[in-house]
């Protein structure tokens, strides 16, 4: 079986103010999320899927002081392209390939380019199980990492299904309504790796050579933040309903137990000080998509 990617997706979450340890402040995230995806067919059993996705994390800070730097706005833009080849005896190949942008600003810049990719071959063994595997890289841990994936869907029930995709989520999914509502139990990983290029901290020491009252220091470049990589992991309950043709509507609900930020150097080294974990909080999504119809 192959997997198909929904035709359009929107979404807005939200993370509740959390206090940061290494500053005396705290930070809120909203999170927005959209993506598209234009399914062409080659032949009878061979699809090209072209796509594209734009995210951001937008962060505000309470009672923050002066002299630290707000970054205020992480994005991310990717440009996907999906092979997929339908094999004899139930067997299918998916290739992806998506380069792309991220960091606090956009730009085309060698150090925010990010590339992930995937290729695995699934195999439907029968009405109730599909399983698969093959390799990724990815970001997703907030450092690219070369990685295997597995896929496995097992209808236990005609209204209860599990899906699993590693290492990027675990799903068991009740269908109480057919065609029109679903609950689904999840357990999700996500991250990147975001380009630094603000000027309060790429223009100042330990980035530049610092001078004051005729006295100074110089550059250390092995401490000047590059790169941040955020990852984080998430459970809780979403549930889907079918407002019309092929759009639902989203809403999701859980607990972000992991929240990891790592600054890095250009050379990808932790600098001085460690990465941190943040605390625990919920999360909040809301979101349509408008899926491929009959898939």
């Amino acid at each position: 079986m192959a997997q198909f990617p929904d035709l359009l997706s929107v979404s807005a979450e939200y993370l509740p103010a959390v206090d940061l340890a290494q500053a005396p402040t705290r930070a809120q995230v909203s999170g927005y999320h959209v993506e598209a995806n234009a399914p062409i067919q080659l032949t009878e059993r061979t699809f090209l899927i072209p796509g594209v996705a734009y995210h951001v994390d937008a962060v505000s800070f309470e009672d923050a002081p002066a002299e630290f730097a707000q970054l205020r706005r992480f994005q991310a833009v990717d440009a996907s392209l999906l092979f997929v080849r339908l094999l004899p005896k139930d067997w299918a190949l998916s290739i992806r390939l998506a380069p792309g942008l991220a960091g606090d600003v956009v730009r085309f810049e060698r150090g925010l380019f990010r590339m992930s990719a995937l290729a695995m071959a699934t195999r439907t063994f029968s009405k109730k199980v599909v399983f698969g595997g093959g390799g990724l890289i990815s970001y997703s841990f907030g450092t690219l990492l070369p990685l295997p994936a597995i896929y496995l869907e097992v209808k236990i029930r005609t209204w209860l299904e599990f899906e699993m995709f590693l290492p990027a989520f675990l799903a068991l999914r009740s269908i109480p309504v057919p065609d029109r509502l679903e609950v689904s139990a999840r357990v999700d990983v996500s991250g990147n790796s975001y380009g630094v290029r603000d000027e309060r901290i790429r223009g100042a020491w330990p980035c530049q050579d610092e001078v004051v009252d005729g006295s100074g220091r110089a550059a250390e470049p092995n401490a000047c933040m590059d790169n941040l990589a955020y990852s984080t992991a998430a459970a809780g309950l979403d549930v889907s309903v079918r407002l019309f043709s092929s759009v639902w509507l989203n809403a999701y609900t859980g607990a972000l137990f992991y929240r990891r930020f790592e600054p890095k150097n250009v050379d990808g080294d932790t600098l001085p000080g460690g990465a941190d974990s943040l605390p625990r909080t919920y999360v909040l999504r809301a979101g349509l998509t408008w899926r491929i119809p009959g898939i």
